[in-house]
């Protein structure tokens, strides 16, 4: 974790100092890059499974569930973008987005989620236009507030449990784009979060119960504007 958050710091300062002579020949180049904020509106997916292992002498049941909703995201993003050439940059940005968190399982789980992050990524764009279509991949740092997860850890362990909550991780971006006479740009993009936010698990005379909360993806329609 310590790595991935010194390589985005590295990164920075690398796209700070990017700016040459051969980028300032390009109008495209030198438009599409700087500084831009912008807002998001979304989906964020929330993931539930339980399972349960009941066992009664030689005998012994299970049973699992799961399920996947959605719930609306909003946010907003600020950072900074570099193109090398028509074709290739960088960006590093934060974002801050709230979201509800309600997984389909019973008893039903309701939580409200701040996230902020920061994220790298490497920018494609496929003409040397005003209006380029292009793609987007990278990664990035996610934090996660919620007071959901202060109430859960107040909650007593018996001997028996074991349970993991995690409020920060690694993300993946990617997502197509579009840009609009140089400054405007459009976005559909998907983030994946990769750690789960609950981990449970409790054992007693052979029986079990397991469950699992996550954030599988949040899928997004971004505008910016680089200024």
């Amino acid at each position: 974790m310590k790595n991935i958050k010194k390589a985005l710091v590295i990164a920075g300062c690398a796209l700070s100092l990017g700016a040459s002579t051969a980028l300032a020949e390009n109008t495209n180049v030198r438009d599409q890059s700087g500084i831009f904020a912008g807002l998001e509106i979304g989906s964020s997916l929330g993931y539930g499974s339980s399972s349960t292992r009941e066992v009664n002498g030689v005998a012994f049941t299970e049973t699992f569930t799961s399920g996947v909703n959605s719930n609306m995201l909003y946010g907003a993003r600020i950072g900074y973008q570099q193109y090398f050439n028509a074709y290739n940059g960088l960006r590093l940005y934060g974002t801050f987005d709230y979201s509800n968190f309600s997984p389909p399982l019973n008893p039903k789980v309701t939580a409200n989620f701040f996230k902020y992050g920061v994220s790298l990524d490497y920018l494609i764009n496929f003409s040397d236009t005003q209006n380029p279509w292009g793609i987007f991949v990278g990664a990035g740092y996610q934090w996660v507030q919620s007071k959901s997860f202060v109430d859960e850890k107040k909650i007593p362990k018996d001997i028996h449990e074991t349970k993991k909550i995690t409020q920060d991780g690694i993300i993946i971006n990617a997502g197509i784009s579009k840009i609009i006479n140089n400054h405007n740009r459009l976005e559909l993009g998907v983030k994946v979060p990769l750690y789960n936010y609950i981990k449970y698990s409790k054992s007693e005379n052979e029986n079990e119960d397991k469950a699992t909360l996550r954030n599988p993806a949040d899928i997004y329609l971004a505008y910016s504007y680089s200024f």
